[in-house]
């Protein structure tokens, strides 16, 4: 990553489609969009062809005028043609040509963006690290995969692995990136809300109890699942989401590649 200036780095994010050949297609992500419907119109793919998510990219650089910019690239391939790694060397668009704001509709809505990282965190036993919402934040009360949002200038996985750590008490591997999906809901009042979602396997080779170490944050409780388990608690949308990409009983019990 590219050393920027100490102040706080305007946010971007782009979807890229790799090909098969040299080129890798990307386009901005805007407000709402889902990154997998940029990635088949970039590529003139049906609406319902499936795809692979690659990897997060995360890019500090600058633009010509010297503005930092926070850049997460979600790369995607055809289900069935995924490389092994993401690409590598500079992806378009450019810093420059992510520069200017994006364009809104001119309401008075307020609207909340965010990039966010979540594990689905095994052991060597194949149980799963789950932790729950307080009471007061969206959500309160389920049951949540470890992770939270990214902030400026922080690497998906160096924010994955301080949140795992900050929640559950626990040191996680980093692994593979399982999905990218993206949330957008739109309350009576309040905030328009949208969010994209990475999921990543993270492992736990030396697993201890669980316990939440943030104070007055919004995870208020933790704990260890055998997979079996996991079916019968009152889960977030967000931990739907992760797990439905994992089969049920797959425990990993050896490190994420």
């Amino acid at each position: 990553m590219t050393a920027v200036p100490p102040e706080a780095p305007g946010r971007r994010v782009t979807a890229h489609l790799l090909t098969g050949g040299p080129s890798v297609l990307g386009a901005r992500v805007l407000f709402g969009q889902d990154p997998a419907d940029v990635v088949r119109e970039l590529g003139g793919l049906s609406p319902h062809t499936p795809l692979v998510a690659v990897d997060v990219l995360t890019e500090l650089v600058q633009a010509p005028d010297g503005t930092p910019l926070h850049v997460e690239r979600v790369v995607f391939a055809e289900a069935g043609t995924a490389p092994a790694d993401a690409p590598q060397g500079v992806l378009a668009p450019s810093a420059a040509e992510l520069l200017p704001e994006e364009e809104l509709p001119e309401d008075t809505r307020p609207r909340l963006r965010r990039f966010a990282s979540y594990g689905i965190v095994t052991d060597p036993a194949g149980r799963i690290l789950l932790s729950r919402i307080a009471e007061g934040f969206p959500g309160g009360g389920t049951w949540h995969l470890p992770g939270g949002g990214v902030d400026a200038g922080e690497d998906v996985r160096t924010a994955l692995r301080r949140e795992v750590a900050e929640e559950t008490g626990q040191d996680g591997e980093v692994g593979e990136l399982v999905t990218a999906a993206s949330h957008h809901r739109v309350p009576p009042t309040g905030y328009e809300i949208y969010a994209v979602w990475a999921f990543f396997r993270v492992y736990v080779a030396n697993p201890g109890p669980a316990r939440v170490m943030e104070e007055n944050g919004s995870t208020s409780d933790c704990g260890w699942f055998e997979p079996g388990e996991v079916a019968g608690l009152h889960l977030s949308t967000t931990a739907r989401r992760g797990l439905a990409h994992v089969v049920a009983g797959d425990g990993r019990s050896a490190p994420p590649r």
